[in-house]
């Protein structure tokens, strides 16, 4: 195992060895403070959580249709791809806050237990909740959803959250997304909090949601 930048660089033999060893110890997969290659998970199970708060991973995430029993926490992460996560379970909260992914961030059809915590994030390309299950929160707050330009693609920074199905609030609070907010048949449990929110398609249409608490604006 080399070090970088006081970072420890895993191989994906020191990813298969941390997964076995914290199944066996009843812990949370540690990968923190790390630099990997890319993540494609082995297992299509993690026991008690995946810890990647702080890790540079040099390529994409790829995680979909994996069940977390716990906590995924990607806090403070950067990500030089995409981050996937469709149609895959976490049975405690997302943690996105302060990360920073240079690619879209799918999550599908996900199923989340606990709360979606993306509070200044930075995406460069689109962030879908399209079809997802939340039973808790999701902060947005601070959030940018900035447009990507490739060689023969370009990849708008919009947020889909349609026919999402979000039990508490959803804080939109001071957010910036380069293309639209797509709203359409999303269901909020709490309130919808839009508060400095900006788009780059303008007007937030919310005529079509469903919404239990107050709008607040």
């Amino acid at each position: 195992m080399n070090i970088q930048n006081n970072k420890k660089i895993l191989s994906q033999m020191d990813i298969i060895s941390e997964i076995k060893k914290a199944e066996r110890q009843r812990r949370p997969v540690d990968l923190s403070n790390s630099i990997i290659t890319d993540l494609s998970m082995i297992t299509d199970r993690v026991k008690d959580g995946l810890n990647l708060e702080n890790t540079e991973i040099k390529g994409s995430i790829f995680l979909g249709e994996v069940i977390i029993l716990g906590e995924l926490n990607l806090r403070g992460a950067i990500v030089n791809g995409s981050l996937y996560l469709g149609n895959s379970e976490i049975e405690d909260d997302l943690i996105l806050e302060n990360a920073l992914v240079k690619g879209a961030i799918n999550l599908v059809g996900a199923k989340i237990k606990g709360n979606v915590n993306a509070k200044n994030l930075t995406t460069m390309g689109f962030l879908s909740l399209s079809k997802t299950e939340i039973e808790g929160d999701v902060i947005l707050e601070d959030a940018n959803i900035k447009s990507a330009q490739y060689e023969d693609l370009s990849v708008r920074g919009d947020l889909f959250l349609g026919t999402a199905t979000i039990r508490g609030a959803l804080n939109l609070g001071k957010m910036t997304s380069e293309g639209l907010i797509d709203m359409e048949d999303v269901n909020i449990g709490s309130n919808l909090v839009l508060t400095g929110t900006k788009s780059g398609k303008g007007e937030i249409d919310t005529t079509t949601m469903k919404l239990e608490g107050k709008k607040i604006v």
